[in-house]
């Protein structure tokens, strides 16, 4: 499956389950924060919007500092006080009583997110090779999407079944810092050659002048921009645009495409390791969400009648799966050994820009243009996306360096 075949199996095990329980204790907080059962219902719509606004800008601000401070002490110290960082913000968010409050201890909640993001998508990237990137990767994506479906699941249920607020924050706490205990003994370091001399300006001034990073841009954000649409838009679409769709209906492609997604990435991350290919899996997987969101949208306002060809749905679940283990398995194909925390750190800068494209535009369209204006502006964030894969290279050599990795060499 690529994990043993790594050589580091225990090691990767255990970040990914220590990966999905610290998403898991992230999203039962975010779940919480949003409800009207926090604070006593006192935020208003605008002054959520602004906590929401608050930790992933904190993130986008700190992200490539952990990210290069990786690179030059070693990602596990960093990983780890993610951990307990992300506790420490759910135990605040317990404890706040003012907006203002909320805000600083919203910030800190994103630093966590971006010491965590960083560093774990550079242990996946330490522990990998061409032959098994993409699977790892994949696998890395299925922790982080677990934890988050189930997280947010999980807070949500909670709260519906009359929970205290102040019970979940604290058990999310605890799971995080459960999580930081288990890190500290069980995952091992994965940069080795560490350089306490090295410049964390001089890595950065390094990463963002690379051509190879910078062709990414038109890749990453347009993608990017439409996850930031469906999570903040994907409730209230359902609400106003499909109608005829029952709850049992719902359950019922939920599941479809979910399941269908998960065997996808696994498949075609395997795939992509085999054929030494990453360009052709991230192309085919944005047309199948393309289509995807097609055959949805054009069916909104009769969303049964889509039942007649419904195994097209989980077809094309299945196709849009080989995007991102493909798309993370490039960027650290193109990625330098000694850079791989500063890569990883402005890879999450170019997801916290696609986090705020994607809303902002996305809600603009959609109160102007409505369902059909949205779906014009995902068609041209796919082909915006896919007209940049064209534009970048497919590492395709193999060269082995002298400490008998096999990266592949930048054509």
């Amino acid at each position: 499956m690529g994990l043993r075949a790594s050589g580091h199996f225990w090691n990767i095990m255990a970040m990914y389950v220590v990966t999905m329980i610290m998403r898991a204790s992230f999203y039962i907080s975010i779940a919480v924060i949003q409800s009207k059962s926090y604070m006593g219902g006192a935020l208003q719509t605008l002054e959520l919007t602004a906590v929401m606004l608050a930790y992933p800008i904190a993130e986008l601000s700190s992200v490539s500092f952990f990210g290069s401070y990786s690179d030059k002490i070693g990602r596990k110290p960093i990983f780890v006080a993610s951990l307990f960082i992300t506790a420490l913000a759910a135990i605040l968010f317990a404890i706040a009583n003012s907006l203002l409050v909320l805000l600083v201890f919203s910030a800190v909640f994103g630093l966590g997110a971006a010491s965590q993001v960083s560093t774990t998508l550079s242990m996946v990237a330490d522990m990998s090779s061409e032959n098994n990137r993409a699977r790892l990767m994949g696998y890395y994506d299925l922790s982080t999407l677990f934890g988050l479906a189930g997280g947010y699941s999980l807070g949500v249920l909670l709260l519906q079944f009359g929970f205290p607020v102040f019970v979940i924050l604290m058990a999310a706490a605890s799971a995080a810092a459960f999580a930081g205990i288990a890190a500290l003994g069980m995952i091992k370091e994965t940069r080795i050659d560490r350089h306490a001399e090295i410049s964390i300006t001089r890595l950065l001034r390094k990463v963002a002048g690379d051509k190879r990073i910078q062709k990414l841009v038109p890749v990453y954000v347009p993608i990017i921009s439409m996850y930031g649409i469906f999570i903040t838009f994907s409730e209230r679409i359902l609400e106003e645009e499909f109608k005829t769709l029952a709850a049992t209906d719902l359950l019922v492609l939920f599941g479809m495409l979910g399941g269908s997604l998960v065997l996808g990435i696994i498949t075609m991350s395997h795939l992509s390791d085999h054929y030494m290919k990453r360009r052709p899996f991230i192309v085919v997987g944005l047309l199948g969400f393309g289509m995807l969101a097609y055959l949805l949208v054009s069916n909104s306002a009769d969303i049964t009648a889509l039942w007649a060809i419904w195994p097209v749905l989980p077809v094309l679940g299945f196709v849009a799966g080989a995007f991102p283990p493909a798309a993370m398995a490039y960027l650290t194909d193109v990625s330098e050994r000694d850079a791989r925390g500063t890569t990883m750190g402005v890879y999450s800068i170019f997801f916290g820009t696609g986090m705020i494209i994607g809303p902002a535009s996305g809600g603009f369209v959609y109160s102007t243009y409505g369902l059909v204006g949205l779906a014009v502006l995902v068609a041209l964030f796919i082909a915006v996306a896919v007209v940049g894969t064209y534009l970048i290279s497919e590492p395709h050599k193999l060269e082995r360096t002298a400490d008998g990795e096999l990266p592949l060499s930048k054509s």
